[in-house]
């Protein structure tokens, strides 16, 4: 028999959850941005049938059944039969998220699909054509559990894969005679380790929130007859989050601002059959460049993108333009104006940072009681040094004369 096989590694559906952190889209994307989550996940188990693999591995929070309704559960029994259907048998390593505990019962899987126990490691024999090809290792987790780890060994001469939803040590799992083990609970694809033991985290198959930006899939892998393992990520992401930053030269003409969108777009938008695209936009550019945008003319360039790019198919949509601050003339803090008095009181907050700053005082009982109260806490240091500085270059431009700006 051929000792070489593949197999597909997935975790983190997340079918409960929706793509967020817009204020604002266009109606042609919202039904498309609801959906992510399945249309990722289907992309997932196509994969599986597309690159014929051996067998797939759900590596925990794939769905939270109360949470993602008959909706979730009719729509994962549709894909588990498609694979049964190819002949590729499913084991699901469960996290908190995926309660077995409470659905195991509840919902009855198809016989094509395992789900691990949760009070201990299971070693199952996955078999091709009735004979041996690999051991599979794995536990689902409940909350609060912890992860038996010296339970997880081969047993067998076979080829043995581990797999568990959890945060791992890379020292721990390096001494264990595991072959590859597939980890879940991270959204950002990484490798922990390489070589004789692979860990192997494959991230979630659909960003979704503007942090979680660039592509997002699933990872197959292939075994070959020296036991050497070869990881290939697929994208199955159906929105994507992008942070582009341009770069403005100080000696650029103020029109040349719409070209270095306009060429980065057409980069973003090489592949006809990408995911769509949600970008934002940071520039870097001069004090001149800085001032014009923040006075209006980023919004005149966030309508235009919109308006060409937004339509398109797959779209990129602009979720803003970022600006950032107008950097302050170190000389302004020495005038003895109202300017200077209120730049050299911000100076001193961020030069003393032990000194508290109770801007709770400066807001209403009704804004205290709601979502702003916790916008006026500035206990973290980097918070307070972002919003001092912020502060800062906002009555820069709001105390100083227009023409004494530069």
């Amino acid at each position: 028999m051929d000792p070489t096989f593949r197999f597909l590694h997935a975790s983190d559906l997340h079918l409960e959850r929706v793509a967020g952190g817009l204020a604002e889209i266009p109606d042609r994307l919202r039904g498309p941005v609801a959906d992510t989550a399945y249309r990722a996940a289907e992309r997932v188990f196509d994969a599986a049938v597309k690159h014929r693999v051996d067998f797939v591995l759900l590596a925990g929070d794939v769905i939270e059944p109360a949470a993602a309704g008959a909706r979730g559960i009719v729509f994962l029994n549709e894909q588990f039969a498609k694979l049964a259907e190819a002949g590729i048998r499913i084991y699901w390593a469960g996290s908190a998220t995926d309660d077995f505990e409470r659905w195991s019962d509840a919902w009855p899987l198809a016989e094509s699909v395992h789900r691990f126990a949760t009070d201990r490691v299971e070693r199952l024999t996955h078999y091709r054509a009735g004979e041996p090809l690999a051991e599979i290792a794995g536990t689902s987790r409940l909350r609060d559990s912890r992860v038996a780890w010296d339970e997880f060994h081969a047993d067998t001469e076979l080829f043995t894969v581990a797999m568990v939803h959890a945060e791992v040590e890379a020292e721990r799992i390096a001494r264990q005679s595991i072959g590859y083990w597939a980890l879940g609970g991270e959204h950002t694809r990484r490798t922990m380790l390489g070589g004789t033991v692979t860990a192997h985290y494959c991230g979630t198959p659909q960003g979704r929130i503007p942090q979680e930006i660039g592509p997002h899939g699933c990872t197959l892998v292939q075994v070959d007859d020296t036991r050497r393992v070869r990881t290939t990520f697929i994208p199955t992401d159906a929105i994507r989050y992008c942070d582009e930053r341009i770069v403005v030269d100080e000696s650029a003409p103020r029109e040349s601002l719409l070209p270095l969108f306009e060429e980065r777009m057409t980069e973003l938008l090489i592949d006809p059959f990408g995911p769509d695209l949600l970008v934002h936009w940071r520039i870097s550019a001069d004090e001149r460049v800085t001032r014009e945008l923040r006075s209006g003319k980023s919004a005149e360039l966030l309508a235009h993108l919109r308006a060409v790019y937004g339509i398109k198919q797959p779209a990129a949509w602009s979720t803003a333009i970022d600006a950032g601050a107008a950097v302050v003339p170190g000389e302004r803090f020495e005038e003895e104006t109202l300017l200077g008095e209120y730049l050299r009181s911000t100076n001193h907050y961020r030069e003393h940072a032990e000194e508290s700053l109770r801007l709770e005082a400066y807001l209403a009982e009704r804004h205290l009681a709601g979502g702003l109260s916790p916008l006026a806490d500035l206990h973290d240091p980097g918070v307070r040094q972002r919003v001092l500085s912020e502060a800062a270059a906002l009555g820069f431009e709001l105390l100083s004369p227009t023409e004494t700006r530069s």
